[in-house]
């Protein structure tokens, strides 16, 4: 519970006057079309500021059931989305009924939580014939080397995890203009601050996924495959993975 509390605070110290995700809409739009969310029953687990809430609302979800661990991204979501049910919970351990979902979307979320636990949670919570929107973390050399830095730099102290992000922002986006030629404001609304401090410093492990852990994680009960959203990706290292999985009826 300590450590689930610890997290809980970090992600409110990064989501301090952050901006919602601006590109949710066109994300949920190249996944499924609008009849698949109307008068649906969805789960936003993770929710953050509410981006993929303020979505699912637009596109008139009969129930919208949205969490997060971290109080300060529940406070914003809630300005965003007046009319979702909140909770402060974990992926890994749900505070919703069996069957009680049509959707369970799940966007950036997986890679930081105990992940065998989370994904038979989110099999639980969903309606036979519902489908569940995984969006993780893919394995690859790129992962590797991410995640085994982030591992020795979330034990760094406060001072130097502040001058690696001071680093970080003035020399990331001089290598995404030489690598993609493009400007990383116009690729995606999270900061090179935020960017950092979700993938290099959160207490605890993080993980990374290929399809077939993935799938057997849901096991013989779904069919699962995958997507291929437009997500962005600041230097093209592909390192991450969607899966849509139907629960079979």
């Amino acid at each position: 519970m300590a450590h689930t509390e610890r997290e809980g605070r970090y992600w409110d110290k990064i989501t301090e006057g952050a901006e919602p995700f601006r590109e949710a809409g066109e994300l949920v739009a190249s996944l499924f079309p609008v009849e698949a969310i109307q008068g649906k029953d969805i789960l936003d687990a993770g929710c953050g500021l509410g981006a993929y809430s303020a979505t699912m609302a637009a596109l008139n979800a009969q129930t919208l059931s949205s969490f997060d661990i971290s109080i300060g991204s529940l406070r914003q979501a809630k300005a965003s989305v007046p009319n979702a049910h909140f909770a402060q919970a974990s992926l890994s351990q749900l505070p919703y009924p069996a069957e009680s979902f049509d959707m369970v979307w799940s966007w950036g979320v997986l890679h930081y939580v105990d992940a065998p636990l989370a994904l038979h949670e989110i099999a639980r919570v969903l309606k036979p014939g519902g489908v569940a929107v995984i969006h993780t973390l893919r394995k690859g050399a790129w992962a590797s080397l991410e995640l085994g830095t982030a591992r020795l730099l979330s034990k760094t102290p406060n001072w130097m995890q502040e001058l690696i992000t001071a680093t970080g922002e003035r020399t990331i986006p001089l290598a995404v203009q030489l690598v993609t030629r493009h400007d990383p404001a116009v690729q995606t609304s999270k900061t090179i601050r935020q960017k950092l401090k979700e993938r290099l410093f959160v207490p605890g492990d993080i993980r990374a996924f290929s399809f077939n852990e993935l799938c057997e994680g849901f096991g013989d009960g779904f069919e699962v495959r995958e997507a291929y959203p437009p997500v962005p990706d600041l230097l093209n290292r592909h390192m991450s993975i969607t899966l849509i999985a139907h629960k079979r009826l």
